[in-house]
């Protein structure tokens, strides 16, 4: 979605915007995370990302790698 296309229904309509928490939950397991909330208002998809790519060294160290 970071192209502004949705990969589930193809539409060109994703809107976005970055911050810690979006009015989600993510203060809770990482407070200092900044992330970018990118949704589809064709199907409602939603994607979040990682804004500074620096802190995905304090991630790996506070989450376990799924297997």
């Amino acid at each position: 979605m970071k192209s502004g296309i949705c990969p589930k229904c193809g539409s060109s309509e994703v809107y976005g915007n970055t911050g810690s928490s979006h009015g989600i939950v993510v203060d809770a397991w990482a407070p200092w995370l900044k992330t970018i909330l990118l949704v589809c208002t064709g199907c409602g998809y939603l994607e979040f990302y990682v804004e500074d790519e620096a802190q995905m060294a304090k991630l790996k160290k506070k989450f376990g790698k799924v297997e």
